[in-house]
């Protein structure tokens, strides 16, 4: 003797489990989708502030940079009063960089300013001031090592 189970079953009626797994199906890819979003907005933030970071310290190096210059052409009795514009290939970095050079000769100073890049949306742009007093002028008779 052989006992089948029959239910009772419409012919459009497919169970009251399909439409609780399509719930958890659209939850899943949801949190799945909110985690993809989040690991690519912070790995945009942290590009963006590397990048950030590295413009920062590439300023900071043509200050030095043109700090050094600006004493040496003072010390060689040159005029100091310049604007510098360096183009990409000349610079390790993404873009442009302008180095101004003003003597102040009311306080004996340089005042030394750099901005880079000059393309893209956000250009870093710093100073520093060298006082004169500072920097030994050498004669034209003195012997350079």
């Amino acid at each position: 003797m052989t006992y089948a189970l029959v239910r009772d079953q419409r012919p459009g009626d497919r169970g009251p489990r399909r439409g609780g797994v399509m719930v958890m199906a659209l939850a899943c890819m949801g949190v799945a989708i909110a985690i993809g979003l989040t690991m690519l907005r912070s790995t945009t933030t942290v590009h963006r502030s590397l990048r950030t970071e590295r413009h920062l310290r590439q300023v900071e190096r043509m200050l030095v940079a043109a700090a050094e210059r600006a004493t040496l052409r003072l010390a060689a009795g040159e005029p100091a009063d310049e604007l510098t514009l360096l183009e990409p290939a000349a610079i390790t970095g993404t873009g442009s960089a302008r180095v101004t050079l003003t003597p102040d000769p009311a306080t004996a100073s340089l005042q030394i300013v750099v901005e880079y890049p000059l393309e893209g949306p956000v250009t870093v742009r710093r100073s520093r001031t060298v006082f004169l007093s500072s920097v030994q002028t050498i004669s034209p008779e003195e012997s350079l090592p």
